[in-house]
């Protein structure tokens, strides 16, 4: 089989579908009668779930007959085959059924294959593999409709699969004695080879046709854009040579601007949705699926209180209630699969959520419903009533909670049944919880609503609060323990199938099936480590010792993972791994981990032969503690708990090596990224200019001008009056020239594949140097470079990327908003915050205490002298760490207090702040400053008013005059204890020697008139007793 590249001449000459058409017609040759049949019941297109719903049947079929779940490893190329099929169809007219049928033939394929349990795994991992290689739809969907170039690229791409299919069914059909020469002489991937590289050039083709439909799309807009400027000018004889160049007539414009309608009305949707939500929710609800084993959560669909949510006969809630570690995640998955693999009806929803502890995206009511809303549409046939509602909600600065509410009760309306599950409620910050239970309580009336819930017991009050008819089931139920059992037998066979378990006696093997299932205590998570310290061992006798001496903590489990790791000798390894791993902002894959783990901080260019041999293996260097995924080959930790672990150092003192502060890690990543951006590897690579790329002048005609349908009237005459019988000439320099500056991407991403940490660090460098200092980051004068001069490879966030001149004007605010402190220093240093702005931010830092922002302010060139009027606030604040910043910064701690301020000593006292009224009186502050002149108090009248004894006690220790002399509005410190009912403040004033009887300031009170007017008794009789006059 061999499909025609577009280049070909005789490209031109066919329908973009004849390659699809005949590899339908050979897949169909392949096939018996009745699966001919079948594949001709498949007319319709499928709907935007059914990807889901088929693997969702597939995984089921394979846990019946107990072999693992590996449908979802067909989710991505199925999706992409469903939203091509659907594109597809809107532009075939001689071959309606074509699209279906390309569906349908992958969808039979599978079907097949599932009869055949040695094939499925292989195939199922064969898909996995070209599923990297689809084209994205949505960067070409928009661009689809106009391009027969890419339309016949994207068809080719599809016949491609098909054919892969056609050899796939072929190969299940050899006789046994054909699979059995077959197996000798050469592997299943050596067979298959061919295929997928005919999937990867097909690929490549499509992705360069899109790359080369955007550059037509680009410069058409741009000559538009030109002759409206002109026209709007009235500047015709500049618009009579336009035309006059293009050689346009007046339908040929027409028709670009139709083309250019449906191009930016595809791109309008495709942005309204993904400015609805942008949420991966599939990553991670795939993640559990393969998790799941076979035969286990039968118990939950046959329970009663599942049987009577799904069918609608009882509360629409239903809760998952079990601890960390006992399988809630996985179980949750599994009851979407139920779902998707039963019988379902025409107009039924399903969506979920499921929160990932590495995941950057903070958990919010807001991020889980507009996911919810997001999944329930379907990009390809978005209602002009949806795109309307959406707008609407795009237009507005920020959305509330009500408005999205809204729009999930009209998604319900719309549905029969409307499905949603929550995984790890648990993690959502309270008030975010609280308010999501609101919403979705708000539209639970009625019966089309089911939400699935999955926390922790801990949120029991809190959700029959908010639920009072919320139905539970238990993980901690006898029917979920047989799933520990069913998980134990299982993982036992597999362990001894693949030689991590050895055992001389049989018998051990029942003792340790025993023993896990007595002390899992419902937590999956447990077993699998226990396993593995048991697995750790070499005989009989020490297998024995270590069932009787197996863990009784998970922290106790986990501590005995990192000992193994230091008794095979990779805690160097895992330890790199394991702060990697915790500190990226997103999950880095083999590849990039082997990289930066080899990296050392300064080396000048890439060194292979430190690489990292044998990446593969890391789970097992690691004891298990981290996973891989095997579709994204990322690597993450294998549960939250092993997380907390490792970054909290949990493991106690004999494991200090794997302890590391977090915010060391973050600042070694950064000097990693920018040491790996500045080697000399990329210097010469980037100096090297890819080779033109060759386009045919005649399939660049009639480059348009397009906007609007209606033409500007100025341009419609214009055009009527030079309308001449004459080819339309071309402008290809124009187009090479936007389809160049696309293959720079082109060039760079080549660039990844041989250097595959740059795609992460030319992203994350700036985040991961927020604490960067001169002093102590030895790649500060690299980091200084990479965003104060020109760098090819590095995203600076401030710049408009399409406007590589554009100039550092956003980079202030830009680093204000996104915290990075040590651009805030660097701009400091250099005088580039003036005086104004560093007054107002650090006001508000010393009210909010915080530290880490004013460390940064304080090291600008105004900073000392702001900071001597504001210690004032921060000593309010009551954080001991920026008042120390301040004082450390020169930071007068006598300023004079303003008209209407305060001291610094003051102030803390005023606030109770007793370790801030110590560091300022050992700073040298004095005790008795004069206060402000009308309403300020001295520090000792501070304290007492706010009957603080033990600043009392302090300041007076330190010489405060127990009698200074109120300001002109103010009182003594007797009078303010008084006032304010302090009876132990008045005794400790009146034992001092506080005149009892002294004179008010204007409109004041004597201290007995002022504990008589707030009623306070047992004071005024201390001071009627102290001599007070009445």
């Amino acid at each position: 089989m061999e499909i025609a590249p577009n280049s070909s001449p005789a490209a031109s000459q066919t329908t973009p579908t004849k390659g699809l058409q005949d590899a339908v017609s050979e897949f169909r040759k392949t096939l018996n009668d009745d699966q001919r049949s079948d594949l001709d019941k498949l007319k319709g297109i499928p709907d935007v779930d059914a990807a889901l719903v088929f693997t969702a049947q597939l995984d089921w079929s394979t846990t019946q007959r107990n072999d693992p779940s590996k449908g979802t490893r067909l989710i991505s190329v199925l999706q992409y085959v469903r939203d091509s099929s659907v594109i597809i169809d809107t532009f075939v007219s001689s071959h309606p059924e074509i699209a279906a049928l390309v569906w349908g033939s992958v969808k039979l394929t599978m079907s097949v294959v599932l009869n055949f349990a040695s094939y499925y795994e292989r195939v199922s991992d064969l898909f996995m593999q070209f599923a990297r290689d689809c084209p994205r739809f949505a960067e070409y969907q928009a661009l689809f409709p106009n391009s027969p170039g890419l339309q016949k690229a994207i068809c080719d791409f599809n016949a491609s699969i098909i054919y892969c299919c056609k050899h796939v069914v072929e190969a299940i059909q050899r006789p046994w004695q054909t699979h059995l020469r077959n197996a000798f002489l050469q592997s299943f991937q050596q067979e298959f080879n061919p295929d997928l590289e005919m999937i990867r050039r097909c690929s490549f083709e499509a992705k360069q046709q899109i790359k080369l439909a955007k550059a037509r799309a680009d410069h058409q807009d741009q000559r538009l854009q030109e002759m409206e400027r002109k026209a709007a000018s009235k500047e015709r004889h500049k618009v009579r040579q336009l035309f006059s160049r293009v050689g346009s007539d007046l339908d040929t414009i027409k028709n670009d601007q139709i083309q250019q309608d449906i191009r930016r009305a595809e791109q309008s949707r495709r942005q309204l949705l993904d400015s609805l939500s942008s949420y991966d929710y599939l990553t991670h609800f795939k993640k559990a699926c393969k998790l799941r084993h076979p035969k286990t959560a039968e118990w939950l669909f046959r329970s009663t209180a599942f049987t009577l949510w799904e069918k609608g006969l009882s509360s629409p809630w239903l809760w998952c209630s079990g601890k960390i570690g006992s399988g809630k995640t996985v179980l949750t998955a599994s009851a979407v699969e139920h779902i998707y693999a039963h019988e379902r009806r025409a107009r039924e929803n399903v969506t979920f959520f499921f929160p990932h502890f590495a995941d950057q995206t903070p958990l919010s009511a807001e991020t889980t419903l507009r996911s919810i809303i997001r999944q329930s549409l379907d990009p390809v046939k978005l209602s002009s009533n949806w795109e309307a509602r959406l707008m609407e909600l795009d237009r507005k600065p920020s959305s509330e909670l009500r408005e999205l509410t809204l729009l999930l009760r009209q998604a319900i309306d719309q549905s029969d049944i409307f499905y949603i599950f929550i995984d790890a409620l648990d993690e959502f910050e309270p008030a975010e919880r609280r308010a999501l239970l609101d919403s979705l309580v708000s539209v639970a009336s009625g019966s089309r609503l089911r939400v699935f819930i999955s926390s922790r017991e801990s949120l029991s009050g809190e959700l029959r609060d908010s639920i009072p008819t919320i139905e539970t089931v238990l993980m901690a139920s006898p029917e979920a323990k047989n799933d520990i059992a069913t998980f134990v037998e299982e993982t036992l066979q597999r362990r001894q199938q693949n030689g991590d378990l050895m055992v001389q006696d049989p018998s051990i093997v029942d003792d340790i099936r025993q023993a896990l299932i007595n002390r899992a205590d419902g937590m999956f998570l447990w077993v699998t480590f226990l396993l593995d310290e048991i697995c750790a061992q070499t005989c009989d006798d020490d297998i024995r010792d270590a069932v009787e001496r197996l863990p009784r903590t998970l922290t106790e489990t986990l501590s005995k993972a990192l000992h193994r790791i230091i008794k095979q000798g990779k805690s160097a390894i895992a330890n790199k791994a394991f702060q990697w791993i915790a500190m990226a902002k997103r999950p880095l894959t083999l590849d990039e981990l082997r990289e930066v783990i080899s990296t050392k901080v300064g080396q000048p260019s890439s060194n292979p032969g430190q690489l990292v041999n044998g990446i593969d293996r890391l789970p097992t260097w690691c004891e298990n503690l981290v996973r891989v995924d095997e579709e994204s080959r990322t690597a993450e930790f294998a549960h939250k708990a092993v997380h907390k672990f490792i970054v909290e150092g949990s493991s106690g003192p004999d494991y200090a090596q794997f302890h590391f502060k977090t915010e060391d890690a973050d600042h070694h990543a950064g000097e990693i990224c920018v040491t790996y951006l500045s080697f000399s590897d990329f210097v010469t690579t980037m100096t090297r200019r890819s080779q033109t790329v060759k386009i045919d002048p005649t399939g660049m005609a009639h480059s348009a001008l397009k906007n609007s349908w209606n033409l500007p009237k100025s341009i419609s005459s214009a055009v009527i009056t030079m309308r001449k019988n004459v080819q339309a000439e071309t402008d290809p320099a124009g187009i090479l020239a936007t389809y160049n500056r696309s293959d720079d991407a082109e060039a760079i991403n080549t660039l990844q594949v041989h250097y595959p940490f740059l795609k992460y660090a030319s992203v994350h460098w700036i985040s991961h140097t927020t604490r960067f200092r001169r002093r102590t980051s030895s790649t500060w004068g690299m980091w200084k470079q990479i965003f104060t001069q020109k760098h090819g490879l590095a995203k600076i966030p401030w710049l408009n990327q399409e406007q590589p001149g554009a100039s550092n004007s956003n980079l202030l605010p830009w680093s204000f908003a996104n915290r990075h402190f040590a651009l805030i220093r660097y701009l400091g240093r250099l005088g580039k915050i003036d005086n104004a702005e560093i007054q107002g931010v650090l006001k508000s830092c010393a009210t909010d205490g915080d530290v880490d922002l004013t460390s940064a302010l304080l090291e600008s060139s105004y900073a000392v002298r702001i900071a001597s009027s504001d210690l004032q606030a921060a000593s309010v604040s009551g954080d001991i760490k920026v008042v120390k910043l301040w004082l450390s910064a020169g930071a007068n701690v006598n300023a004079e207090a303003s008209e209407y301020g305060r001291t610094a000593l003051e102030a803390a006292s005023e606030s109770g702040h007793i370790n801030i009224v110590e560091l300022l009186l050992s700073a040298g502050a004095n005790v008795n400053a004069q206060p402000a002149h009308e309403s300020g108090r001295t520090a000792l009248q501070a304290a007492s008013e706010g009957g603080h004894i033990e600043v009392v006690e302090r300041l007076l220790s330190a010489g405060a005059n127990v009698n200074a002399d109120p300001s002109k509005y103010g009182r003594t410190a007797l009078q303010a204890a008084s006032k304010g009912g302090y009876i132990d403040v008045v005794e400790l004033l009146l034992s001092m020697g506080a005149n009892v009887n002294a004179a008010p300031a204007k409109l004041g009170q004597t201290a007995l008139q002022a504990a008589s007017k707030a009623g306070h008794i047992e004071i005024v009789e201390r001071l009627s007793a102290a001599g007070a006059r009445r």
